[in-house]
């Protein structure tokens, strides 16, 4: 049992949790606890054209515990609707639509006078189903569709949130134990903004980005996304969201913890699919991002935190980054004051990327990089070095049993500041530049197979190159070909000027001949055993 079946199996961090509250939720529908009101009693019309919003305050007047339905219908509001503590809101084929350029968020579960510090602010509120319509090409004033603050135990389920003016769909500001589940995001005004995530998980940090007191910087806990969709909106005045999640802010020490980013589908966001922002204990796994603008999965601090624990597996990247843009499927970007640490990215297929690199990992110790799969990278006016996996600043880490080919750069690059890494098992086929490009001390090379590499017939190339002053490599058992129709590289192996102590055994280089090994280093311990 590989560690995702593991973990769908327990539901300890995927599924456990959502299961309850779904159940949970189901049953209050079934059996409401508190009084149920509909909106039509209280005078709602739901015609598209009457404005509903007294009906409507009056429905989110009745007390804690009450079930708010709102039928099949349109109806427009002109102010926001406070959901106390307990509601649940069901508006199963209904589209409530923003009215007024003075509505902000459709609902929210604050209000000015609120001050609720931590978590202890309205909670227990399951808002299920509905078309929540900003309508943000007309009434283009920043406001969420729908925000929760300083809250808890809180479910949105099978809701389209679309046309968003200059702001999110969804915010979670300090909230812990969220669901979001099976929900649609649609439509970005483009015209006033075109970098927002659809779903902002972030910090009680200041008004300008909530204003709802306190602001005491606490982050966002226990929160899960799954089954939701974002979409490539094609309705006249909006475009994509920049991102389905994460957030564009930060402060130190706010670390959002046990987020779970599961089995969505994001469609040509203009920034990144998915933005890993200052988490820890992270789970993103089984999505399917397709044309993200710059990267598919895209981890970095942006208040020096230091990040940990995060797993990012069995992802299907397709086609980021664009002509001239950095990026690329993932790029995690520690710092060197603040690491990311216990990383593992492991069983992703990263296709077509037209960033700087298939996978890109920099400034994380110890990190696994394996059974990836990255068929493919395209060149950009930015970079003409286009690397399936590349790694820096990482030292003990291990890069293992991934599957590289058409490369338009070098296949896998292990630069400077990884020292002690292991490189190991991979197959790599039809590179640009190098096959393998390494440079760091202590480096192990273990039973590669290279086939392809150099087809760009460039001087100085290889398909196995030990540079950057490289001290004490390791290579052994690795299996190089050259490839019919294709020019061969300058050698399989290049050693480089500055390396020292290089020991290269057992390598299979048959058909190679005298261009086996380039060995311009010092030190370099070439023993028996490359048949050439």
């Amino acid at each position: 049992m590989n560690r995702r079946t593991a973990l769908k199996a327990t539901g300890s961090t995927l599924g456990g949790l959502l299961g309850a509250q779904v159940l949970t939720a189901q049953a209050a529908e079934a059996a409401p606890s508190g009084p149920i009101v509909d909106v039509r009693d209280c005078g709602a019309v739901g015609n598209g054209t009457t404005d509903d919003t007294n009906a409507f305050r009056q429905a989110f007047a009745v007390g804690n515990g009450a079930t708010v339905l709102i039928p099949p219908g349109v109806y427009p509001i002109s102010a926001s609707m406070v959901v106390k503590a307990g509601t649940t809101v069901s508006a199963y084929g209904a589209r409530v639509v923003r009215n007024s350029a003075q509505c902000g968020a459709l609902l929210r579960n604050f209000d000015t006078a609120t001050n609720a510090p931590g978590y202890s602010g309205a909670g227990r509120i399951s808002v299920l189903g509905g078309t929540w319509d900003m309508n943000g090409a007309t009434y283009t004033g920043q406001a969420d569709a729908i925000g929760f603050s300083h809250a808890q135990d809180v479910l949105v389920r099978d809701c389209a949130l679309v046309n968003i003016p200059s702001a999110h769909a969804l915010e979670l500001n300090a909230v812990r134990r969220a669901r979001v589940v099976d929900c649609v995001f649609d439509g970005l005004n483009t015209a006033v903004d075109t970098d927002k995530e659809a779903i902002q998980i972030t910090a009680a940090t200041s008004a300008a980005n909530l204003p709802a007191q306190p602001y005491d910087n606490t982050p966002c806990a226990d929160i899960q996304i799954t089954g939701c969709t974002l979409r490539a909106s094609t309705a006249a005045g909006y475009g994509p969201f920049g991102a389905l999640c994460g957030d564009h802010g930060g402060a130190a020490g706010a670390l959002h913890t046990d987020i779970r980013v599961i089995g969505n589908h994001i469609e040509a966001a203009t920034g990144y699919g998915v933005k890993v922002t200052d988490w820890r204990r992270a789970v993103i796994a089984d999505n399917t991002i397709d044309s993200a603008g710059n990267t598919g999965i895209h981890v970095r601090s942006l208040a020096g935190n230091a990040m940990g624990d995060l797993t990012i597996e069995g992802n299907t990247i397709t086609g980021t980054g664009g002509p001239a843009a950095g990026g690329g499927g993932i790029v995690v970007s520690g710092a060197v004051d603040s690491p990311v640490t216990g990383l593992v990215i492991t069983g992703n297929v990263v296709t077509a990327t037209q960033g700087q690199t298939g996978i890109y990992v920099g400034y994380a110790p110890q990190a696994l990089i394996n059974g990836n799969s990255v068929p493919g990278t395209r060149r950009n006016t930015a970079n003409d070095n286009n690397q399936a996996v590349q790694l820096q600043h990482s030292p003990n880490s291990v890069v293992a049993n991934n599957v590289v080919s058409d490369v338009a750069g070098d296949g896998i690059a292990v630069d400077s500041g990884s020292d002690g890494t292991l490189i190991s098992g991979n197959r790599i086929t039809t590179c640009a530049n190098h096959g393998l490009a390494v440079g760091g001390n202590d480096l192990v090379l273990r039973d590669n197979v290279i086939t392809g590499a150099n087809a760009d017939n460039v001087a100085a190339t290889y398909a196995i190159r030990l540079g950057g002053n490289a001290q004490n490599a390791s290579v052994q058992g690795n299996v190089v070909r050259k490839t019919a129709g294709l020019p061969a590289a300058t050698a399989a192996i290049g050693v480089m000027p500055g390396t020292t102590g290089a020991w290269i055994t057992g390598n299979d280089l048959r058909g190679w001949g005298s261009a086996a090994v380039s060995d311009s280093g010092s030190g370099t311990l070439l023993t028996a055993g490359n048949p050439s």
